[in-house]
């Protein structure tokens, strides 16, 4: 089998020389800081590295968009938790009914209402002994029969089978349970509202103290918002906040001081208007921010580190100027910076991280 053999000729070596030498040509010369805080480049070089200018503006009010949930006050709910072990014999409700304060929600049976119900009918018994027992010693001791020793004594009993009564009563009502020695506990609802959520069914075994279901008043609602800690900066108490889509508007009422597990921090928003808002949907909300002196907005990408500190680099007649500045904010499409600039600045919007790496690090 013939075998072959590659080799570089002196029109191959030529060849690629040449074209090593172009691309050589073609790249811009490092650029070099003229001055402290000044990279030095040249309009050619900028056009080489594929630098992009935006424009300094002044701060106006600012709008940010975030999804937020509806949702009701927890002031505004109440949970309805099985009073016993026992089983679901009846559900009365569903999900998404209108219900009154005291209305029957479901029917529980348990071994432990019985007992509870026992132990109430037995102090019954014991008191109304006792009041009888009462009433026939103060009889003999107005008849000067007995000593008045003996109806201290009625009455101390009397008391006690009171006292006793009242607990069985109070643990009863606790429980849901009524009078009659059934095991039956009949849950109601705490407060007028709308049943959002039941996880009860007929025929199922619960826990003591496993949740049933939940009820929301009808009134006030909430919107609950999670921002990145940079867009949290820039937003204040008393901000207003609207949700076009939907007719809606509030005003921040509070903000978390610490972050939660997604890293975000908690913006709550009081709606001031529902519109057609409904407790546990997800919207689009829209936060206006207010206008700050001595604030400009420039594009995300404008804003870099040098020697770890925030900068933007502005034009100059040399190049580019490093200025640093402090980021107020951070928007959807800007960066809300203060630092020696003025409106109508030009500073590099795309290209940045090209600039620094043909400078090098060069501090301000």
């Amino acid at each position: 089998m013939p075998q072959f053999f590659l080799s570089r000729s002196p029109l191959a070596c030529a060849v690629s020389a040449s074209l090593l030498s172009l691309a050589l040509v073609s790249l811009p010369a490092a650029a070099q800081p003229a001055s402290p805080g000044v990279i030095a480049m040249t309009a050619d070089q900028q056009t080489a590295l594929g630098v992009r200018l935006a424009t300094v503006q002044a701060a106006v009010a600012a709008q940010i968009d975030l999804p937020a949930r509806v949702a009701v006050p927890l002031s505004q709910q109440a949970v309805v938790s099985a009073p016993a072990a026992g089983m679901i014999t009846r559900l009365l409700v569903n999900p998404g009914d209108t219900v009154k304060s005291g209305q029957p929600l479901a029917e529980l049976s348990s071994p432990q209402i019985a007992q509870l119900q026992r132990e109430r009918s037995e102090a019954q018994s014991r008191y109304d002994l006792a009041q009888r027992q009462l009433q026939r010693d103060t009889t003999l001791v107005n008849e000067g029969i007995v000593p008045g020793a003996r109806l201290e004594a009625a009455r101390a009993q009397s008391r006690e089978a009171q006292a006793m009564l009242a607990e069985r009563n109070l643990a009863l009502k606790l429980a849901a349970g009524g009078a009659a020695l059934n095991g039956v506990a009949i849950l109601r609802a705490p407060i007028a509202g709308v049943i959002t959520e039941t996880t009860a069914l007929p025929g199922q075994r619960v826990d003591m103290a496993a949740p049933l279901f939940r009820i929301a008043q009808q009134g006030q609602l909430w919107l609950e918002m999670e921002a990145s800690p940079q867009q949290a900066s820039g937003i204040q108490v008393g901000a207003e906040v609207e949700v076009p889509a939907l007719q809606a508007r509030g005003v921040v009422q509070a903000k978390s001081t610490a972050l939660n597990a997604g890293q975000s921090v908690l913006i709550r928003v009081r709606v001031t208007q529902s519109g057609g808002l409904q407790a546990g949907a997800v919207v689009q909300a829209r936060l206006n921010l207010p206008t700050q002196a001595g604030v400009w907005r420039v594009p995300p990408a404008a804003v870099t580190q040098i020697n770890g500190r925030d900068v933007v680099l502005t034009v100059t007649k040399q190049g580019f100027r490093i200025v640093p500045v402090t980021v107020a904010g951070r928007l959807n499409d800007a960066v809300m910076v203060s630092g020696p600039l003025k409106a109508g600045d030009k500073v590099a919007a795309t290209g940045v991280v090209a600039i620094k790496a043909a400078a090098g690090e060069v501090a301000p």
